[in-house]
């Protein structure tokens, strides 16, 4: 299972790449600012140099057992579906905003 993990991981960094190498530069800025957002939620840090210190594989935890569970299940796809056409609805109806960014790609605050 472990091996499993690690496989699923270097894919999802690979498709990762591929995607952010093919993007335009202000979406780069948006997947950066983004994936800090994700480390500062999930390490509570800012520290860079500490992340190259976490050992990834003990961050999996129960819960992230779970979401994946849900995540793969035809019921989480059907409620993701539903998100997104909830989300899609409101761009189309001028009820969201963009997302705004300071000069250093960081989310700016409203």
């Amino acid at each position: 299972m472990k091996e499993n993990m690690n496989l699923s991981a270097v894919s999802d960094e690979q498709e990762i790449m591929t995607i952010v190498h093919r993007l335009p530069p202000e979406r780069k800025s948006q997947i950066l600012a983004f994936a800090r957002f994700l480390a500062f939620e999930t390490f509570q840090t800012t520290d860079l140099a500490a992340l190259e210190e976490i050992d990834f594989e003990d961050t999996y935890t129960e819960a992230d057992a779970r979401w994946d569970q849900l995540l793969a299940s035809d019921e989480g796809q059907f409620t993701l579906d539903r998100l997104a056409d909830a989300a899609l609805a409101s761009i189309r109806a001028g009820e969201a905003s963009a997302i705004g960014f300071t000069e250093d790609g960081e989310i700016a605050p409203r």
